[in-house]
């Protein structure tokens, strides 16, 4: 599709972004304060993904190449302000009951505010890596890729994340 791209097929664009507009969004929403910055942000990926279709090199999914141009153009719209990190939506996440894994999301309320809560008190890079294998369901390669580290890295973030979230969510518990 991204052949099509470069050869200004304007319906290949519009194939691409009926495909992950929402999760590009997402992406760029989870570190943008508003969501007009966010829809500014989206709208510069998807500039920057006509403009550079040529330079796909086919060495990871099309899905990892978007975010990774999401990633530079948050990053270009906030390089002069700290942002604060946007917490993760409630209504679509929750917490295990058990010692369950943490990524086998259940469906209450009270539930979903603990492990928000879990998750905010995590280091950036651990939440980044969470969020990424988690939400937005990327594999590990992808996410070693786009956030600039090893896929051995990414495995450990998401590990000791795991662990944290554990042993707060048992802490909340008792």
């Amino acid at each position: 599709m991204l052949v099509r791209i470069s050869a200004a097929d304007e319906r290949a664009l519009a194939e691409l972004h009926a495909r992950y507009a929402s999760v590009v969004f997402d992406f760029v929403l989870a570190r943008t304060p508003d969501r007009g910055v966010a829809e500014e942000v989206s709208a510069d990926v998807w500039l920057g993904c006509w403009r550079s279709a040529r330079a796909f090199r086919h060495d990871s999914r099309v899905l990892t190449w978007l975010l990774g141009i999401a990633k530079r153009q948050v990053y270009a719209h906030t390089r002069r302000k700290r942002l604060a990190q946007v917490p993760l939506d409630e209504s679509e996440y929750a917490i295990p009951a058990d010692d369950s894994d943490p990524a086998d999301l259940m469906a209450s309320a009270e539930e979903a505010r603990a492990l928000l809560a879990a998750l905010s008190a995590l280091p950036a890079d651990l939440s980044e890596a969470v969020r990424l294998a988690w939400v937005h369901e990327l594999p590990y390669e992808d996410i070693a890729e786009l956030v600039g580290v090893p896929r051995g890295t990414i495995k450990s973030r998401v590990s000791r994340a795991r662990r944290l979230l554990r042993e707060e969510l048992k802490r909340n518990d008792d």
